[in-house]
């Protein structure tokens, strides 16, 4: 039987992933809950508003690249740094790469 390390702990996993289920539940678990990471209601309700116009085939930009979202391509609702309004849909790679790019920032001033 052959396979990787779990990066977490000494668990052998043979399904190509990089870290154990046991080990991803406990991470999801830290994470806390959408409420508790400042996605409550009001961030859902506004989220399938965007949705329903994406899966309607609705034209709807990326609001970091202008790139038209596709239904069933992965995407972030975009909020400003300060959280206190949301700037509209991006494409979940444009969203996730602006706050790393964010936070680097703050890391390295």
């Amino acid at each position: 039987m052959s396979g990787r390390v779990c990066s977490k702990c000494p668990r052998i996993l043979t399904d190509g992933s990089t870290i154990c289920v046991w080990c991803k539940r406990e991470k999801d678990r830290a994470r806390g809950t959408s409420t508790q990471r400042g996605y409550g209601s009001a961030h859902q309700a506004e989220r399938a508003r965007w949705q329903a116009k994406i899966d309607a085939g609705e034209e709807v930009a990326c609001t970091r690249c202008w790139r038209q979202i596709l239904p069933g391509t992965p995407w972030d609702l975009g909020h400003s740094d300060s959280r206190t309004f949301y700037t509209g849909p991006e494409h979940a790679t444009c969203n996730r790469s602006a706050a790393g790019k964010h936070a680097a920032a703050l890391r390295n001033r």
